[in-house]
């Protein structure tokens, strides 16, 4: 018998001796409905973990009936490590099944799917394949009324999230755009059927389509999730509630952990309401409240609340903590954005000098991504190392997509997709017309485009060598893929590298040596997956790839700051928060200023930034700022106006700056790697701009380049003036001018 305030597993006793009253009574609530409101820092990851391990030590369920889903990966993998450390983790099979929804989702397309019509090694479309396939189907059907590309997207999108088919959307839709829009969906989708394929919002509708449609599967299922714990609820859509609905409906066993005061993603489907209506939904449902906060300083607990007691939706919540007092919140306004981004950098230099903390403790949050390039240029002069989150990511770059288009028609032959991508990398003559004549063939015989480039040589229209490379193409990869099964992840890479000339090919490219590494990274990629005791193949590997979001581009290893837009915070928490740009129009922002509910959200937004700073809080604004090439006279966020000023240290525009210490040739350069500036031409050309060159400004005079980092209309240059000392200019708008020997 487990002594009083502890539970017992096969192997360990868990003490709860670090609990709180309101944690424990959570982890020890009996079955049934259960919703857990816990506020910003107040330990839901860890509520969650021991009620999971609770509920295995009474022997309610075995791991294999216990499901518990989230939003990340990250919060994923940090849940299952808690879990396995309060079970004994040692034995995979005494570790409940813990996922992210879309992950969740597309292991049980992989088992069940063939019901819908779709093959278990279906491909997973990213976001730039499925806006190709919908630019595709729009130039293909040609209506009358076609929509804008985007517009399409979104509202496919949407409809998905809303758990609406096509022909639900056709039947609903009038006259018209809508009608075009409900048809290019029709269309979009029995396209995404023909290549097995699907895209990210398609993972959770078919999900919802087969439980609806299946009974005996939903069953299956809910077996399978008698204990379902479902993480940040308050940002579920209407899809993911209905499949949570389902999947507790059987064993009525559904814990719910959230906070309708972080409900940040409505513009894409999130339902506060699925939160705020959970005891109508389920009127026996048992409610605990976590106040207790254990990240911030009473200060910063302060000005936050202060800020969203404004709100109307929400549940009466009272965060405390036995935290110190700490510092004021520190308001800075500078005249303009680059004022205040000087000033951010400076005191991100002085924190990380005189005030002993390290850069990776800092993060610098903004609404909207052009805020970043002043920032950015003011920590390169500053000579503050930084990273951006949710730049490109690493699976997004073009050779590696390239690779991994090889990877996919492998794993899903039928993915045209990919298909068409493969044959272009290394370019072997088969180009756009070539492409055509295999996809006319496909559709005259029926067949996949895989299939139909292997017959190519049956098709005049294609020049016999070319219908011959196909064909060796083809066979190569025909056999691979027989073999695949039976090889590692890294294996078939390496083959894949190997005989298709794709390292040769990279060779031959300017930046040859940076998509190298990349190569290199996908080979660690496939190791380390295949080293997993959980195992899996190709396919399970394509799936994690796909599935790869952008918080996990965050590492606080690597000695840099963090820059990111507000919407990427969540789950995260930094010992020093800057909040720039806190003006009116902009956050708010302007499309949500006179919608009463879009308010609601961008305060909500605010919340979530300033709860996500432990010691200490800079909120900066400007007088005017230039943004999307306007500059206007700036008005204070109302979000300022809602915190008290006892808590506030107002520093006005600083007179003057520091000199910018000269640049020494032997000094290390700030990495542009992660910049979110453009990089998008192969090198400076054609400018005159190179190193050594001499040049005029028309304000700091005459000056010699020095160095020179970045490409197209984010090409940036040292420039060493004989009056104005060394300057970091961006050559699109610095308007230098080359003199004469």
């Amino acid at each position: 018998m487990a002594p009083p305030g502890s539970f017992e597993t096969a192997t360990v006793t868990v003490k709860l001796d670090d609990l709180n009253p309101e944690q424990r009574a959570a982890v020890l609530a009996p079955d049934g409905p259960i919703l857990i409101l816990a506020g910003a820092g107040s330990g839901k990851t860890r509520v969650l973990s021991y009620r999971i391990a609770h509920i295995l030590a009474e022997r309610k369920a075995s791991p294999a009936e216990v499901l518990a889903v989230t939003f990340t990966n990250k919060a994923a993998n940090e849940m299952r490590q808690r879990v396995a450390s309060l079970v004994g983790g040692d034995n995979d099979a005494r570790i409940p099944w813990v996922s992210t929804f879309h992950s969740a989702c597309a292991r049980i397309l992989r088992q069940e799917g063939h019901a819908l019509g779709y093959d278990r090694n279906f491909s997973i479309l990213d976001e730039g394949d499925s806006l190709a396939t919908i630019r595709q189907v729009l130039g293909d059907a040609a209506l009358a009324d076609s929509p804008p590309l985007e517009l399409a997207r979104a509202r496919i999108e949407q409809a998905k999230n809303e758990a609406v088919t096509p022909d639900e959307m056709l039947a609903r839709a009038k006259p018209g755009r809508d009608a075009s829009i409900a048809q290019i969906y029709r269309l979009y989708q029995e396209r995404m059927r023909a290549m097995n394929a699907m895209d990210f919002s398609d993972l959770q509708l078919q999900t919802w389509l087969l439980f609806e449609r299946f009974p005996e599967t939903l069953e299956r299922w809910q077996r399978r999730a008698a204990h379902l714990l479902v993480d940040e609820y308050q940002d579920t859509n209407r899809v993911q509630y209905l499949i949570v609905r389902a999947l507790a409906a059987r064993s009525g066993n559904l814990c719910v952990v959230g906070d309708e005061d972080q409900s940040i993603y409505g513009w894409r489907g999130a339902d506060i309401r699925n939160i705020l209506d959970f005891e109508r939904d389920y009127p026996a449902a048992q409610i605990f409240k976590l106040e207790q906060n254990y990240r911030s300083t009473k200060t910063i607990l302060a000005a936050a609340g202060a800020v969203i007691r404004n709100n109307t939706e929400r549940k009466v919540k009272n965060l405390w903590t036995e935290n110190s007092a700490g510092e004021p919140v520190t308001y800075f306004t500078g005249r303009d954005e680059r004022d205040e981004a000087d000033f951010i950098a400076l005191e991100i230099a002085r924190l990380t000098g005189v005030g002993g903390f390290r850069a990776a403790d800092v993060v610098v949050f903004y609404r909207v991504n052009a805020q970043s390039r002043a920032i950015e240029e003011a920590l390169v002069r500053r000579r503050i190392p930084y990273y951006i989150v949710g730049g490109v990511r690493f699976y997004e770059q073009r050779d590696v997509k390239d690779l991994l288009a090889y990877l996919r028609v492998i794993a899903n032959p039928a993915d045209a997709v990919s298909l068409e991508r493969m044959v272009g990398t290394p370019p072997r003559g088969i180009g756009a017309k070539s492409f055509e004549a295999i996809a006319e063939l496909a559709a005259r015989e029926r067949i996949p485009a895989f299939e139909a480039m292997g017959r190519l040589e049956t098709c005049s229209r294609v020049a016999l060598r070319i219908a011959k490379q196909a064909g060796m193409l083809y066979s190569w990869m025909h056999d691979l893929g027989a073999r695949a099964p039976d090889l590692s992840v890294r294996g078939i890479v390496e083959e894949v590298v190997a005989h298709s000339g794709f390292e040769a090919y990279l060779d031959t490219l300017d930046d040859a040596p940076a998509r190298k590494q990349n190569l290199a990274e996908m080979l660690s990629a496939a190791s380390a997956f295949d080293a997993e005791k959980s195992g899996g193949g190709l396919p399970e590997f394509l799936e994690r790839v796909a599935l790869v979001s952008d918080t996990e581009q965050i590492d606080s290893s690597g000695g840099r700051a963090a820059l990111m837009t507000l919407h990427t915070s969540k789950g995260l928490e930094y010992p020093i928060v800057f909040m720039a740009g806190m003006e009116e129009g902009l956050f708010p922002h302007s499309r949500a200023a006179e919608i009463d509910e879009e308010v609601e959200e961008e305060r909500r937004l605010c919340y979530v930034g300033m709860t996500r700073a432990q010691q200490l809080l800079y909120l900066t604004n400007t007088l005017s700022r230039e943004l999307y090439g306007v500059r206007q006279e700036s008005r204070q966020s109302r979000f300022l106006r809602e915190v008290d000023p006892a808590l506030i240290r107002r520093i006005a525009p600083a007179r003057e700056t520091p000199p910018i210490r000269p640049l020494s040739p032997r000094e290390p350069y700030v990495d542009f790697a992660d910049s979110q500036l453009p990089d998008d031409e192969p090198g400076p050309g054609g400018d005159g701009l190179s190193i050594g060159a001499r040049v005029i400004h028309p304000t700091f005079g005459r000056g010699i380049v020095r160095r020179r980092e970045g490409r197209g209309d984010g090409a940036k240059a040292w420039v060493n003036f004989e009056r104005g000392g060394i300057k970091l200019l961006v050559l699109k708008f610095a308007n230098l001018r080359l003199l004469g020997d």
